[in-house]
């Protein structure tokens, strides 16, 4: 049923003066960030909060748009959940997408409620679209007063509004992000300073420039205060007015005044602040926009790794490379030893940075303690070549680097096995380490850095047939996991020597001297092994199956 309207509904008399409606808050900061699946009462709709849907206090809900998290169109609470808000006088209900779509039963909620149902993109988390949409509510209703030209400018028009908002201030405007990367600017005269031409030029004020206002104070007092800031002249520059960009408490980024070949106007620092209001909805849009492009690049490369079939078409139109394009993954690691975590961090941060500046198409996507790299549309050599130059970034970064190379797919939809194929040469390498020779087709010598399955074709051979035996010979495996757990309560070395042993063909003397133990010393431990674990090594049989045990395991005799 409909909610009944009160004095403290805000549905009860339609928009409230500088209240905003559904349609206002959702168009500076949710048009792409959720979906409005229905809106019964239209999208006039006041909203004065935006909250997290809690069942024990929805009567604190009466005019919110509330988040459910945890909830999904398909499953059995919705109804429920969406009855509840309804009954609370909510604006609208955000929840993520089900797998089996929007219900009937949902659907019909909505109508008989009254209250919006949203659905949540997948690309934004929860409490970053909470953030966004309360940033959008703290605007209000009201528009501030400014030039016509201004308040026309189309949202997300930020170089239309750089021009617009110089015609209000009267001086050059440049719109500023919070790490000083210039969004947009107006048009300078011949006459600009040089700071703004090489600001402009370079897209960004430069660092130096950046290091002069920070140790000053500027930048402090500039993110500090809500008010316009003023930059004297100086026998280099002359004057500025700045001020921060704010949606509440964020700040979206700050804009800049500069006298443009006559001095500021003496109406100049209330029209900035002014402006400033103005600006708010189009960097709020402007930056939903960046972080949806982002996202949705990186969910669509998730997508495919992943193997994703049903996805690879939008994953494509995301990334926007022909669904047919041929790729390979490369997968980057760290080899032994381990590396700390920070190092590891930004080791594959910045290999991440150089996949992305690849002539190439390149996407990366980090899983753990590894990278892997989508390369689309890879030339002859160009994945050996790419693979070099991300081995080279975490050496300089102080990390030995692994980089596996999967075979090349005929499309998109090929890249879930593209990267299965270099996580088995990752296999190679890491658990070979030294003993990993390149193959006669490439060259010889120590273990390789970069590699895909032809280069090491004889040693990943090797580890499909030890995977395809240990799961054929259980004694073999028992034993040789039994020797393991041993190793491990007790601290023994016998699971190395057992493997040194089998390394040196059972050559007892050159065995000790691996191992720098007296040859009686290297006949008793054999002996333990045989009494504990029935490993008779002096057997050719067992002999082999203990290798492959111990190869599965991961222990592999050295070269």
């Amino acid at each position: 049923m409909e909610p009944r309207p009160t004095s403290d509904d805000p549905s009860a008399s339609g928009s409230y003066s500088g209240v905003p409606s559904l349609g206002q808050v959702l168009e500076v900061g949710g048009t792409e960030a959720v979906e409005v699946v229905r809106a019964p009462r239209g999208m006039d709709v006041p909203v004065r909060g935006v909250g997290v849907f809690d069942a024990g206090e929805t009567l604190e809900a009466a005019g919110q748009v509330l988040v459910a998290v945890g909830v999904d169109t398909s499953s059995e609470e919705a109804p429920r959940v969406l009855r509840d808000a309804a009954r609370a006088g909510a604006a609208a209900l955000v929840m993520r997408r089900g797998s089996a779509g929007v219900s009937e039963r949902l659907l019909a909620q909505a109508e008989e409620g009254g209250t919006a149902l949203l659905v949540r993109a997948a690309w934004i988390e929860w409490g970053e679209l909470i953030g966004l949409l309360r940033a959008a509510l703290s605007q209000g209703g009201a528009r501030p007063e400014t030039a016509a030209t201004a308040a026309d400018v189309a949202l997300g028009d930020l170089p239309g509004l750089a021009v617009a908002l110089a015609a209000l201030v009267g001086g050059a405007i440049t719109i500023e992000d919070p790490d000083s990367n210039v969004l947009a600017y107006s048009p300078t005269a011949d006459t600009a300073d040089p700071l703004r031409r090489l600001t402009i030029l370079g897209r960004r004020v430069p660092q130096w420039r950046v290091a002069e206002l920070a140790e000053s104070g500027f930048l402090q007092t500039l993110w500090a205060t809500p008010d316009v800031v003023h930059r004297p002249a100086d026998d280099r520059f002359p004057e500025r007015l700045a001020i921060a960009v704010r949606a509440g408490d964020e700040i979206l980024g700050s804009l800049w005044a500069a006298a443009d070949g006559e001095p500021l106007p003496a109406g100049a620092r209330d029209a900035l602040r002014a402006a400033a209001e103005t600006a708010v909805p189009h960097l709020l849009h402007h930056r939903l926009r960046s972080r949806s492009a982002a996202s949705r690049r990186k969910q669509a490369v998730r997508a495919l790794l992943e193997g994703r079939q049903p996805d690879v078409p939008d994953s494509a139109a995301a990334l926007e490379v022909d669904p047919q394009v041929p790729c390979a993954v490369l997968t980057v690691a760290a080899a032994p030893p381990v590396p700390a975590p920070d190092a590891l961090d930004r080791a594959l941060h910045l290999a991440s940075l150089r996949a992305a500046a690849h002539h190439s198409p390149a996407f990366a996507h980090r899983d753990g303690d590894r990278l892997d790299v989508l390369l689309t549309d890879p030339a002859t050599g160009a994945a050996h070549r790419l693979g070099g130059e991300l081995a080279t970034v975490l050496r300089s970064s102080g990390v030995r680097p692994l980089v596996a190379i999967g075979p090349v797919g005929a499309g998109l939809g090929e890249a879930a096995a593209s990267r299965a194929g270099a996580a088995l040469v990752l296999r190679v390498l890491r658990e070979r380490g030294a003993s990993a020779r390149p193959s006669a087709a490439r060259t010889t010598g120590s273990a390789p850095e970069v590699a895909a399955a032809e280069d090491v074709r004889y040693a990943l051979d090797a580890l499909r047939v030890v995977d395809a035996v240990a799961a054929l010979s259980p004694s073999a495996t028992d034993a040789v996991r039994e020797l393991l757990a041993y190793e491990a309560e007790h601290g023994t070395d016998l699971p190395r020597t057992v493997a040194v042993h089998l390394a040196f063909f059972g050559d007892a003397a050159a065995t000790a001297r691996h191992l720098g133990v007296h040859p009686n010393t290297l006949r008793y431990r054999l002996r333990r092994v045989r009494e504990l674990f029935g490993l008779d090594l002096e057997d050719p049989d067992v002999r082999l199956l203990t290798e492959l045990g111990l190869r599965r395991a991961g222990l592999i005799p050295p070269g």
